[in-house]
């Protein structure tokens, strides 16, 4: 009889199916001693029979994508799991998801790692989801496996943070990186007076928004800011603990430091904790990009002077509204509402929805917000 395992391989791979089957059959026939024109005709019959089988699977499987009747999937794939940041930005993607009758399939890396993130689109791809929402831990990295997805007829959509253009259909941007960069830079140069050094503190050196915004940064302070100086960036792979320990050494390093600029959800908090632990709260300007929940504590007891960010829930919430949108062969138009986000702005050229402006939370409105 033909094995459970090769009969499981033959049902999800349709690859080098004739070489299984002739195993599988020649093992058969030494197994019951048959030889010459016996062992051919068994051979005709079971391979017949075995192509009717794969004819089937080939007309539903060939095609990625579900039937009327069945729901649409959509795969996201976060940078990282288990950060209040993306754990947001699901929670607006399920409650979209819901309303249509779509199934999310969320999974992601537990640490901010390019290869884990492939290997779970991968295993996505695999499994003929209809739609991949991805935020990319290092564009170079998922530019293969989303081209390939994009090739079975995946649509793919990324968020947070862009992949490389011609390897996704759409990018779900939070802000403008022109305008997150200026805005950062001018907040900044408010609160250290508009002279003095300052440090960036970054999720990773591969992280395709960060990056961007740093840029904007830099230039607006080239254009408006002679007297800042931006003396190092470090990269901190989205984890509160290396933040810490890295903005620790980092103060020790720079006695003269004015400002820090943290430019993630997840090494704010860490920044935070490392300027209270030193009594550096005094002497050094702390800002962050932080949901107001995260910060809060911070900027009440003065340590953090100010936070930018947006919604995560909503952004998490107009990706999955693209995704439908994508998938259904809608269209998306410059300052319209799509769901409760908007009017966004489209830039048909670059394939680009942004979903809005920053918002700002310091002592003086952060108990408006909560998220």
């Amino acid at each position: 009889m033909i094995s459970h395992l090769a009969l499981f391989l033959l049902i999800n791979s349709k690859h080098n199916v004739l070489e299984f089957m002739t195993l599988e059959l020649n093992s058969i026939n030494t197994a019951l001693g048959y030889g010459g024109f016996m062992r051919r005709m068994i051979n005709n019959m079971l391979i017949l029979f075995l192509v009717v089988v794969l004819v089937g699977m080939t007309g539903c499987q060939d095609d990625v994508g579900t039937g009327a009747n069945d729901k649409i999937r959509v795969g996201m794939v976060p940078k990282v799991i288990g950060i209040n940041y993306f754990d947001k930005c699901a929670e607006g993607a399920q409650e979209v998801a819901d309303r249509y009758g779509i199934e999310l399939i969320y999974k992601g890396p537990t640490s901010a790692d390019a290869a884990s993130q492939v290997n779970i689109i991968q295993d996505m791809v695999y499994q003929g989801v209809d739609v991949l929402a991805v935020a990319p831990v290092d564009p170079d990295a998922v530019k293969p496996i989303l081209t390939t997805a994009r090739e079975k007829g995946i649509k793919v959509v990324t968020f947070d943070a862009d992949a490389a253009e011609d390897s996704r259909d759409i990018f779900v941007n939070q802000v403008a990186p022109e305008v997150l960069g200026a805005h950062i830079m001018d907040n900044l140069a408010e609160l250290l007076g508009g002279d003095g050094q300052y440090a960036i503190m970054t999720a990773s050196m591969t992280a395709d928004n960060q990056n961007t915004w740093i840029e904007w940064m830099k230039i607006t302070q080239d254009q408006k800011y002679p007297g800042l100086e931006l003396v190092t960036i470090i990269p901190n792979d989205e984890d509160q603990q290396k933040a810490y320990a890295n903005t620790r050494n980092l103060l020790q390093a720079y006695p003269d430091l004015d400002g820090i600029v943290a430019m993630s959800t997840v090494v704010g908090p860490g920044a935070a904790k490392a300027v209270e632990a030193l009594g550096k709260n005094s002497d050094i300007k702390l800002y962050v990009l932080s949901m107001p929940n995260d910060i809060r504590t911070f900027v009440e007891s003065g340590t953090v002077q100010m936070a930018t960010l947006w919604d995560p829930f909503e952004l998490g919430a107009l990706t999955m509204e693209v995704a439908n949108i994508l998938v259904s062969e809608g269209i998306i138009q410059d300052d319209e509402l799509i769901g409760n986000s908007g009017p966004i702005q489209y830039n048909e050229a670059d394939r680009e929805v942004i979903m809005g402006d920053p918002l700002d939370f310091t002592i003086d409105n952060i108990d408006a917000y909560d998220f």
